[in-house]
């Protein structure tokens, strides 16, 4: 579902710059392995390199070069929803408390139960629970990809139109909506350790504070048929990742299950 997305992004990237997507240079440092044995996208992305052991930053045991993509959601989302739109596509925004409501608001005889966190009432799957994140938007004109993955995981991604970039690498099970200022200061210590100091001069006090609750799931994605509803969520913070390979796999499932009531 990965590889499928990425390829989407990347002819959308290409083909119409309008949708918030980009292409970036992309650095990526690991903690927690050593060598390229578990890097199983190395033969998918642009420009892949490993990075010599003596350039890599304190704490980081192995690192890659590539190119890949980052969206902004502010334009990537009405983008969608217009081209949706253009098509036939009609949006409802309504309250529902269960499948028979989506069914009955609707009408229609499939239903695709994409509800994040909803999802815990909707299908009754007790492993469905809020992850939270907090996240900083920082005016910058830096313009790359920084991402560190295991133990410390941490994050700079630029938001294409936007004149700054994301900074991020916190999960928890808190449910409070509170800004941590200690989290923030985390952040921007660990974001200036894998990219050499960029943001040395940042006043947190004057970046955009961002908390949300990303959809997990215990037991991770869950795409599947349950006779007429399509089951898709469970991603937690790879939403965008998973996204339109996520749809081709809901595609698939109503395709496949429609051919066999036909039948």
């Amino acid at each position: 579902m990965q590889k499928a997305c990425f390829r989407f992004y990347w002819k959308l990237a290409h083909e119409d710059p309008s949708s918030g997507v980009k292409v970036y240079p992309m650095t990526e440092y690991f903690d927690t392995i050593y060598d390229e044995s578990e890097i199983w996208y190395k033969t998918l992305m642009p420009g892949y390199e490993v990075i010599p052991v003596s350039e890599l930053p304190p704490r980081t045991t192995f690192g890659l070069k590539y190119r890949t993509l980052a969206m902004n959601p502010v334009s990537l989302l009405p983008w969608l929803k217009a081209k949706l739109a253009s098509k036939g596509v009609k949006f409802i925004r309504s309250e529902v408390k269960s499948i028979d409501d989506a069914r009955a608001i609707t009408k229609a005889r499939i239903i695709v139960n994409a509800s994040g966190v909803g999802a815990r009432e909707l299908a009754g799957d007790e492993n469905v629970r809020p992850v939270r994140g907090q996240t900083m938007f920082v005016k910058t004109h830096f313009s790359e990809l920084v991402m560190k993955e295991g133990s410390e995981y941490t994050y700079v991604i630029p938001r294409a139109g936007s004149g700054g970039v994301i900074m991020g690498g916190i999960k928890s099970d808190r449910l409070d909506s509170e800004v941590d200022a200690e989290l923030k200061s985390d952040i921007l210590m660990r974001v200036n350790r894998i990219t050499n100091g960029a943001f040395d001069s940042l006043d947190t006090s004057a970046v955009t504070d961002i908390v949300g609750f990303r959809p997990g799931r215990i037991g991770g994605l869950r795409v599947e048929r349950e006779e007429d509803v399509i089951h898709a969520y469970g991603v937690e913070g790879a939403g965008y990742i998973y996204s339109f390979g996520v749809a081709e796999r809901v595609k698939e499932l109503v395709e496949n299950g429609t051919l066999k009531t036909k039948l």
